[in-house]
């Protein structure tokens, strides 16, 4: 067993047998992944990677499955642990250059400027990191775990959330559901490197509290304050930091460099694992140079935009959406140097098979039925507009639009 300092959870504990998927080129490329993207320009201390954060989720999941496997009484032997532990490192792995942001730059690159690329929104990085995983690793993961049946199959129905059996669907519950190893990780690992204290929640008190009831990933009904407190720190994230107006600027600005980048076809997507291996920020930031100096400026050196400061309203939202087709039009005509940004999330929502489940007396219940306070958590909406001073009239344009329909309402 390996142990490495974080500064979260203070000892991550790497088993002897993921060592070798955490060596690999594949993860290691992680490190030149920032995890946020640009906001370290608003934010200074958030240039953490998703190398960090993918150790971090494999170490709460495993800390979940034992909790779990003792309050529930679960049949889970240590190599299940440890698969589900190496899938939860790996849920990562397919993220492009900047993360999320490249993900917005290819529809960029595909609806306005008409590219043709493969883009499956906030999924691309799950395909890529299933491809990789199949082409690049398989046969490190089926040595390491010889005695599981389909290693490979299990990790990519569960990143792919298409799960086929009981173990599976806990897996898919730790790694991906409104309280999972993933959110928990990077809610206070972003706040702490935000320096901002929205992000933090009692960790160790949930999951302490877990239980895994009828395929359902429940918490003890006690926990209740510890499920809204996580949900609260989410929304809190995602309105002051995530959604922070100069951060959703600044990767506007990055999205058109990368998506002029494509079109001008400076970059290509990576075809195969050795491109891939280098398809990381540092190409991008060596590639910055190909754009028009007005962008290459702003993110290199933080100058030459400004952004329409008036908030919208969600009227104002309304009517900036119907106008989607003159605003790509705008975006166009000033090559770039006009940028529109929408910032969407919804805290928490309960459907069939979507839900934060409250294990009580009676059993499992959904936490809409006991927590008053999930009914206020309403959908986060927000658009940014910036514009680079050479393009001033184009600022003004809709500075007057959001002006006027807030002074309307």
């Amino acid at each position: 067993m390996k142990l490495i300092r974080d500064p979260i959870h203070g000892y991550i504990e790497i088993p002897d047998r993921l060592l070798p998927v955490v060596s690999n080129p594949i993860f290691q490329r992680l490190r030149h992944i920032k995890q946020t993207a640009l906001a370290y320009m608003v934010y200074p201390g958030m240039n953490h990677t998703r190398f960090e954060h993918c150790l971090g989720v494999m170490h709460l999941s495993i800390d979940f499955l034992k909790f779990i496997k003792s309050n529930s009484k679960l049949d889970l032997d240590d190599e299940f642990i440890e698969l589900i532990a190496t899938t939860a490192m790996l849920h990562d792995v397919g993220h492009l250059p900047f993360s999320h942001t490249f993900e917005n730059a290819l529809l960029v690159a595909k609806e306005i400027y008409g590219a043709n690329v493969f883009e499956k929104g906030k999924r691309t990085h799950v395909e890529y990191g299933i491809k990789v995983i199949t082409e690049g690793i398989s046969a490190e993961l089926e040595r390491i775990f010889k005695n599981v049946d389909d290693p490979i199959g299990f990790i990519t129905r569960v990143l792919s959330e298409t799960p086929s059996n009981r173990v599976e669907k806990l897996a898919t519950l730790i790694i991906s559901n409104f309280i999972d190893a993933d959110r928990s990780d990077y809610l206070l690992r972003d706040s702490y490197y935000a320096g901002v204290g929205y992000g933090k929640f009692d960790i160790e008190r949930l999951k302490r509290l877990l239980y895994f009831d009828n395929e359902k990933l429940a918490v003890l009904d006690k926990a209740l304050p510890i499920v809204e407190q996580f949900l609260l720190a989410r929304m809190y994230m995602f309105q002051n930091v995530y959604f922070h107006s100069v951060v959703g600027l600044y990767n506007a600005i990055l999205s058109q460099a990368i998506a002029h980048l494509i079109v001008n076809d400076v970059i290509s997507m990576p075809e195969n694992l050795d491109k891939f291996l280098t398809f990381d920020d540092n190409l991008i930031f060596s590639k910055i140079h190909h754009v028009r100096s007005e962008l290459r400026d702003a993110i290199l050196y933080r100058k030459g935009f400004k952004r329409v400061k008036i908030e919208p309203s969600n009227e104002c939202i309304d009517i900036l959406e119907s106008m989607k087709g003159e605003i790509y039009e705008d975006v166009r005509s000033s090559g770039g140097l006009f940028v529109f940004h929408e910032f969407n999330d919804v805290p928490y929502r309960e459907r069939r098979d979507e839900a934060v489940h409250i294990l009580t007396s009676r059993g499992v219940e959904t936490l809409g039925s006991k927590s008053s306070l999930v009914g206020s958590l309403s959908e986060i909406k927000k658009i940014v507009v910036g514009y680079h001073t050479s393009v001033q009239s184009l600022g003004e344009k809709y500075e007057k639009i959001i002006s006027g329909c807030v002074k309307g309402r």
